[in-house]
């Protein structure tokens, strides 16, 4: 789908800040996360994959890992009914949840079974195997993770990516909530590359781009 100009701009303005502070221009993961529920992040994961996919060589995929509030299957129209869990439980290979939307330049892997317990039980163990072989076709891989206060399972993955987005809602996601957010993706080893402060009344946020 085309871009808003506007859209377009703001979108463009996140990719400069982050290839700033990224090392590898190839070969990286790129993690999208909220603090709370209904924050933006899915969105913004999905419009951030449809920006880097209009430059022609790079090869992108986004995985989605939020079993708790699944969307990209229904956002993108994707037909197949298996993904990121049945690559957990060992029953398919991930080449073969791989699904190219309609009308899209991207590749994306719907998380499956929504069940956040099947998720947290082999994420830790089976994601650093995911990303490995995500790495073998792709030059960035986007991943849409669940809200990382109300998700165990997302903070350990920090150490295995090399950078995450913070994504909250401007007005209602509390200071303190943040700073929680980003200790817990620290506590891992993580590295937090900014908070993008989604304002409700624009479809893609207005930016803060600064280390907290």
């Amino acid at each position: 789908p085309a871009f808003e100009g506007e859209v377009l701009r703001e979108l463009g303005i996140l990719r400069n800040s982050l290839e700033a502070k990224l090392e590898k221009k190839s070969g990286r993961v790129l993690m999208f996360a909220s603090a709370m529920h209904e924050e933006g992040a899915s969105t913004l994961a999905l419009g951030y994959a449809r920006l880097l996919a209009l430059q022609e060589d790079h090869r992108i995929v986004l995985i989605e890992l939020n079993a708790r509030t699944p969307s990209l299957a229904a956002r993108l129209g994707l037909p197949s009914p298996e993904g990121v869990t049945h690559y957990f439980d060992s029953s398919r290979a991930f080449t073969s949840l791989v699904q190219r939307p309609a009308g899209e330049r991207f590749d994306a892997v719907h998380v499956g079974v929504a069940d956040a317990t099947q998720i947290q039980i082999h994420l830790e163990r089976e994601f650093p195997h995911l990303m490995q072989e995500a790495l073998k076709s792709y030059d960035t891989v986007i991943i849409d993770a669940p809200p990382i206060v109300l998700s165990p399972e997302t903070p350990p993955l920090a150490p295995f990516v090399d950078g995450v987005v913070l994504v909250v809602h401007s007005g209602r996601t509390k200071r303190e909530t943040i700073d929680r957010s980003i200790k817990q993706i620290q506590q891992f080893q993580g590295r937090v590359l900014g908070v993008v402060l989604n304002r409700k009344r624009y479809y893609i946020p207005r930016f803060i781009y600064r280390r907290l």
